[in-house]
């Protein structure tokens, strides 16, 4: 029995080895030998220039990239470059259109979608015409020009060179990098805002000196260096108040390190496609873009806030003291060997982890908002007294600072949680999950004990398996020779 079951399996992988081989091992040499228009590699190619029945295009290779200088001379998108060249270096033959019909119109070669002239660095391929698509078997006819045969491609081929300046043309709008910006003016209808960075950290200085939210900084720097034109509704338009760009709603300034150098964009109006116009004061150019990007760019002063409600070194933390408005209290301390123990616990363990994660989450509370500066009065946002009181103390007793999270309603039906540094001069909103996660008693911070498992009750004599009734016991010997007596 062991020796058929070896011998199917090596049947069925001798059978699936010889699949691969035949199928598709030879299918993958096929791909590998595909006939191809012309045989040229694309780091040779220079020039590219693509003739419609309304446009010329033209492409050129100037210091290790791809410029274009037809129909204006501008900084081509090197990506889309590189890949029309590699389309045409890879364009397959299919097959040869066998005994052609004389009338070019049957294949759409008397009026071409496009006629492609590729100039290599050491000489100028044939042009080529792309005609239209076949009936059936999503094929396109081409002719070259040195020898007129008709051939069919891809259809991919074909949509492939349908181009349009646009698409071949450098997109982006300020090119800038990150580390180089040193100041951010952001000017709109809401107020004026001006950003700084000293020592690689960022800080708000105006309208007042506030500490910075160093993401929300890096996230619209990002959304500006990475931004990309939909279109170019001018090149140069001498009136910018069609576009909305004379009186910008949104205007973003970066001051870079090198010299004075400055990049501002103004925002303007949204077109009937619910895209905007922007443009740079560095060109002439107006661009439009996704409508989202003056979401993303349109912040308030609180959006680039810290709302970090208390910075402090964990490692530095030695004890945590928590207080509960209703007067319960838990103190936590850190030994010598860095581990916690719950004091007043006895000799129940402590859940390092639990606390550990408590202690970071501390570390990272942040408010969602902010609901006061210099607070009058801390009893309107349920901070006097507070609903906790997490005081954090290092080494020699040094206190490390205090947090204080309130609860109140605004509302009959809402209820609201706050938090601030006692100290402080903001109050911050948090979020209701939050609060739970922070909302500890000492039990919380103890491991609990595994509960014991019971034992299975032991089978009393003569129970028997309700379902083994009425079973029949198997016929035999006996019973089948009892049968045919």
């Amino acid at each position: 029995m062991r020796f058929r079951t070896t011998l199917i399996l090596l049947l069925v992988a001798l059978g699936l080895g010889a699949y691969v081989y035949f199928v598709e091992f030879q299918k993958a040499e096929q791909e590998a030998q595909k006939k191809t228009l012309f045989e040229f590699k694309s780091d040779e190619v220079v020039q590219v220039t693509l003739t419609y029945a309304d446009r010329i295009i033209e492409l050129k290779q100037a210091d290790g990239g791809w410029r274009l200088v037809q129909p204006l001379d501008t900084a081509a998108d090197d990506t889309a470059a590189r890949n029309l060249v590699t389309a045409i270096a890879d364009c397959e033959v299919k097959k040869e259109v066998e005994n052609p019909q004389s009338e070019l119109a049957v294949y759409g070669l008397d009026t071409p979608l496009v006629t492609i002239k590729v100039r290599l660095r050491d000489r100028e391929l044939p042009a080529v015409t792309v005609g239209k698509n076949t009936p059936v078997g999503f094929s396109t006819y081409i002719s070259r020009e040195d020898d007129k045969k008709i051939r069919l491609t891809t259809s991919a081929f074909r949509s492939g060179m349908d181009k349009q300046a646009k698409d071949l043309r450098d997109k982006t709008i300020l090119a800038f990098a990150d580390d180089d910006v040193r100041q951010i003016g952001i000017h709109g209808s809401q107020q004026n805002i001006v950003l700084s960075k000293k020592d690689d950290k960022w800080a708000i200085e105006q309208p007042a000196s506030y500490a910075a939210d160093q993401s929300a900084i890096r996230t619209l720097l990002s959304t500006l260096r990475s931004m990309r034109a939909l279109d170019f509704p001018s090149e140069d338009a001498q009136d910018l108040a069609p576009y909305g760009l004379d009186a910008p709603r949104l205007a973003l300034t970066l001051h870079l390190a090198q010299g004075d150098e400055q990049k501002t964009l103004l925002i303007g109006k949204e077109n009937d496609k619910k895209e905007l116009f922007v443009k740079s004061t560095a060109k002439p150019t107006i661009y439009t873009v996704s409508e989202w990007i003056f979401r993303d760019l349109n912040k308030e002063l609180k959006d680039f806030r810290d709302k970090t409600v208390l910075a402090f070194d964990k490692e530095a933390v030695r004890r945590l003291e928590l207080t509960r408005a209703d007067g319960t209290a838990v103190k936590l301390t850190r030994g010598d060997e860095q581990k916690w123990r719950v004091d007043g616990a006895g000799d129940a363990k402590s859940a390092e982890n639990t606390i550990s994660q408590y202690l970071s989450d501390l570390h990272d509370l942040k408010g969602f908002d902010i609901a006061a500066d210099h607070p009058a009065n801390r009893a309107d946002y349920g901070l006097q007294p507070p609903a906790l009181s997490l005081a954090l103390i290092g080494a020699n007793d040094a206190r490390l600072g205090t947090i204080l999270i309130g609860r109140r309603q605004p509302e009959a039906t809402k209820t609201e949680y706050t938090a601030m540094a006692e100290g402080g001069d903001t109050v911050f909103l948090l979020r209701d999950y939050l609060f739970t996660r922070l909302d500890k008693q000492q039990k919380d911070f103890l491991e609990q004990p595994t509960p014991a498992v019971p034992p299975a009750p032991a089978p009393q004599i003569g129970e028997h398996d309700e379902e083994d009734e009425g079973e029949e016991e198997p016929l035999g010997d006996e019973q089948f020779g009892a049968e045919e007596e």
